[in-house]
């Protein structure tokens, strides 16, 4: 069975607590739905338990905060402050009984920082782990690493993290560098995903716009039915506004059903 998840942020405890109480409530109701939860950097043990009660019983994975938050694996320079931020999500992975973490790649183009990010995952020890690839550059301007399948293989055979596939990430990248989107989307499926984002956008366009579902013109049932097992896990990245309601999350995960 798929299972469907919700993207959360830990500050959405106090920013949207609404909207996290009726997705909570949602969730419980159904046996294919689970949270994804960004922990952003500072988060303390307190406010991660108070969202564990809220949550209840419903699984619970983890995405690590990126370079936008000031983690860059593939920066030596920020090896501590990567290890400092990224302590926190291992704490709530231990406190939600998370199967996996979601990491970016990092950023930077060339071998240099691939082999960095591997080191730093090394040290960072936890199986939990999974990579997440990445667009050739980050909102157009960031070079980033992890574009290409080849690029995560050697990723996770170096390291031993798993993978998270990211289908808008992917298209943005052969986009920018002119590989075949059905290509490159078999190459990534075929490294055996943990979990997955999707989201809608723009085919033709090298931006990742994380639409709703239907507002844009990814083929999304070809996605869902060809490029996802059957066990996947699914995160919706959808929506990049402050949404205070459940409605439109809710909305994604029909849409999705109904494929």
């Amino acid at each position: 069975m798929r299972k469907f998840g919700f993207k959360f942020f830990s500050t959405n405890l106090y920013s949207t607590p609404e909207l996290l109480r009726e997705c909570a409530e949602f969730a419980s109701a159904k046996k294919d739905v689970f949270i994804e939860l960004m922990v952003v950097p500072d988060s303390n043990v307190s406010d991660l338990e108070k969202i564990k009660q809220q949550t209840g019983n419903i699984e619970v994975r983890i995405h690590a905060p990126h370079d936008a938050m000031g983690f860059d694996a593939g920066n030596k320079e920020l090896e501590q402050q990567n290890r400092k931020i990224l302590a926190i999500s291992q704490k709530a992975a231990d406190i939600f009984k998370a199967k996996t973490i979601v990491v970016h790649a990092g950023c930077g183009h060339g071998q240099q920082h691939i082999d960095e990010t591997v080191r730093q995952f090394k040290l960072f020890n936890d199986s939990r782990i999974v990579v997440e690839n990445l667009p050739h550059l980050d909102e157009g301007t960031i070079p980033m690493h992890g574009n290409t399948a080849a690029e995560i293989a050697y990723i996770m055979n170096e390291s031993g993290c798993g993978f998270c596939f990211d289908f808008s990430h992917a298209i943005c990248a052969a986009l920018t560098l002119h590989k075949n989107i059905e290509t490159q989307l078999s190459e990534f499926f075929a490294l055996h995903p943990t979990v997955y984002h999707m989201c809608d956008g723009d085919i033709a366009k090298a931006q990742d716009l994380h639409l709703h579902f239907g507002q844009g013109n990814f083929p999304l049932k070809h996605f869902l039915n060809d490029f996802t097992d059957d066990n996947a896990y699914i995160t919706m990245e959808t929506g990049k506004g402050i949404e205070q309601h459940s409605n439109t999350k809710i909305e994604d995960y029909n849409y999705l059903k109904s494929l």
